[in-house]
């Protein structure tokens, strides 16, 4: 399939999603009308037959007013979740097509996700605007965001690569499927500290079921106080009945009130997680997999012998009622039937039997997420390819290797490989030429193989690697640190993860040492080639300094290639390809006059 057919596909779906949506409007609003007719006719019903005492059609008039009216509410709640579906559909494959016209304004940047001293992650666009974060992402929840961000942040072993490359293409073939759950999942509109809230709260111990006081209270005193009110209309007793059941009502409420505070605050922002979360985890449930990793995350949401989505539904159901406590009208039922300890109660026993669960049902959802963000990539880029993970230590190799924030029309694509300890590739070339944007394309491609993503190449192997970049260093007035001092950490901070030997280092240095004078600038690159080359790391120089090629003589290891340009009647042409050797051409006088420097000939 074609980008413009899956583009089409996108529109298509668009476009019936919205008609869908359309259909179901003159619905919403034919309920809308016979609700209120229904409430009004009631009413007037109710006065009519109260007028001439007609006390047999008024308590029928009201049977069949309770009866209809929730069902009808229910019905039309049903309809309404259906438009929303449908028009977060609609969105999710509006947004498809944004980022496949490569614009990716509007998504979240990720910024809570950024590190200044990660190894990587700044000078690769990981996070930020224009950044593969914002390509990637389909997670709404805060804790799927976290899951694909700590994926792109720290690489993955060769196993679990393979693991995740596998749930990620059963995944990617399922569009219904996966857009369903991710609309589900945009109902998630809290804050992280929200849904953190409630878990905390689900874990604290059972307040009210440990005392025996109210358990009974609650099954009692409802019951009580509802006879002694019917006695006092109907068997004509004395007021101070029904008055002292009330006001034991009053005090059991008032010695709970703290509590059911409380807990209020603490689920009532957590209600809307709660609902995407059970929207996602359903359609978990409704769909049986092949691939290891999505058969074990669905797995987790039933090990213990419940039904997730049925326990979340219960939970659900509590917290929906308890935050009826914001409606005045809440307090009228409750004085007479203790709703506060009957949901407090219902709250500890489902505490009591799932608190240990939720947690993991949350964590299988977001790895969910961060796997469907993975696979919408991989589904909207089908010339990209999965890397084979090498068994083999220092391995990269590429055929048609490009960067994938930008355009297919400005992309340009290489071919090259490294292979083996010390490999270290001396990129030489004129300004503008393509050098940096060549260690970006490979760095960005080792973090998305490293994810378990696809790469933006048609042919890729890699090993196992820690990604290291030193490429935007810049100042702080705050710390009173230099651009070049600022260098001079980054490239320590490299030389101290070489020490650490789990995986290899893939290094990228762009123009090391750019904040002395040439004779230093050379003289301290030298050393640290000599350095990097004796600690068997692997990676990428790029440089104006034409001697450092001449390294390639001293240290076996080290290979010239370069990015060149040409200059045809005052204009400069780049071709952005790699080439062996070293770079003969150079623009800097060119690019000078034609910015109206004037240069000595």
């Amino acid at each position: 399939m074609t980008q413009e057919n899956i583009k089409a596909t996108y529109r298509q779906r668009a476009d019936a999603f919205e008609q869908r949506n359309a259909a179901l409007n003159d619905k919403d609003k034919g309920l809308s009308l016979i609700r209120i007719i229904l409430f009004v006719a009631t009413l007037i019903g109710f006065v009519y037959f109260a007028n001439i005492r007609a006390g047999a059609a008024l308590w029928m008039l009201l049977l069949v007013f309770v009866v209809s009216f929730p069902l009808l509410v229910r019905y039309h709640n049903k309809l309404r979740a259906q438009r929303k579906l449908y028009t977060d559909l609609k969105q999710i494959n509006l947004h498809e097509i944004k980022r496949m016209q490569d614009d990716l304004k509007g998504f979240d940047p990720g910024y809570a996700y950024a590190d200044p001293v990660h190894p990587y992650t700044g000078d690769l666009d990981i996070f930020g605007e224009h950044s593969l974060f914002q390509l990637l992402n389909r997670s709404h929840t805060a804790g799927g965001k976290r899951q694909l961000a700590g994926w792109l942040s720290q690489g993955a072993d060769r196993a679990q690569i393979i693991r995740r490359q596998q749930a990620v293409q059963e995944l990617a073939a399922d569009i219904d499927w996966r857009q369903r759950f991710q609309a589900y999942g945009m109902e998630s509109k809290g804050k992280e500290e929200d849904t953190e809230t409630l878990l905390a709260w689900i874990r604290e111990p059972a307040a009210v079921l440990q005392n025996n006081i109210y358990l009974a209270a609650s099954r009692i005193m409802p019951m009580v106080t509802i006879a002694a009110i019917i006695a006092y209309y109907w068997l004509d007793i004395p007021g101070i009945v029904p008055l002292t059941a009330l006001a034991a009502n009053g005090l059991i409420l008032w010695r709970t009130a703290a509590l059911a505070s409380d807990t209020h605050q603490k689920t009532s922002r957590g209600v809307g997680a709660l609902k995407a979360y059970l929207g996602m985890i359903q359609t978990v449930e409704d769909r049986t997999f092949e691939q290891a990793m999505n058969r074990d995350l669905r797995q987790s949401l039933s090990h213990t012998g419940m039904v997730a989505s049925q326990e979340i539904r219960k939970l659900r159901y509590i917290l929906d009622n308890f935050d009826a406590r914001g409606n005045m009208l809440y307090h009228i039922p409750n004085i007479i039937l203790l709703l506060d300890v009957y949901w407090l109660l219902k709250a500890d026993r489902w505490k009591k039997n799932i608190s240990v669960d939720i947690a993991h049902w949350f964590e299988a959802i977001h790895q969910f997420e961060a796997l469907i963000s993975l696979a919408g990539f991989a589904y909207a880029n089908p010339d990209y390819t999965f890397p084979e993970i090498s068994t083999e230590k220092h391995t990269f190799a590429a055929q048609a290797l490009g960067h994938c924030l930008i355009g297919r029309k400005k992309r340009v694509s290489n071919d090259f490989a490294m292979e083996g300890r010390g490999t270290i590739l001396v990129i030489t070339g004129s300004n503008m030429s393509g050098k940096s944007t060549f260690l970006r394309t490979v760095g960005i491609n080792a973090v998305l193989a490293l994810a378990g993503a696809p790469v933006c190449a048609r042919s890729m192997t890699v090993s196992e690697m820690q990604v290291f970049t030193s490429m935007r260093t810049q100042d702080s007035l705050e710390e009173s640190v230099s651009s070049f001092y600022a260098e001079l950490r980054r490239l320590r901070q490299l030389l101290e993860s070489l020490k650490v030997p789990e995986k290899p280092v893939l290094f990228m240095l762009d123009e090391i040492l750019k904040g002395t004078n040439s004779q230093d600038r050379h003289h301290g690159a030298a050393s640290l080639i000599r350095q990097l080359s004796k600690l068997h790391a692997s990676g990428f120089v790029s440089t104006h300094d034409l001697a450092l090629g001449d390294m390639a003589e001293e240290l076996p290891g080290v290979k010239n290639y370069n990015f060149t340009s040409t200059i045809e009647e005052d204009e400069i042409y780049f071709d952005y390809k790699l080439h062996e050797g070293i770079c003969q051409s150079f623009n800097a006088s060119k690019l000078m006059a034609k910015m109206g420097i004037a240069v000595d000939e």
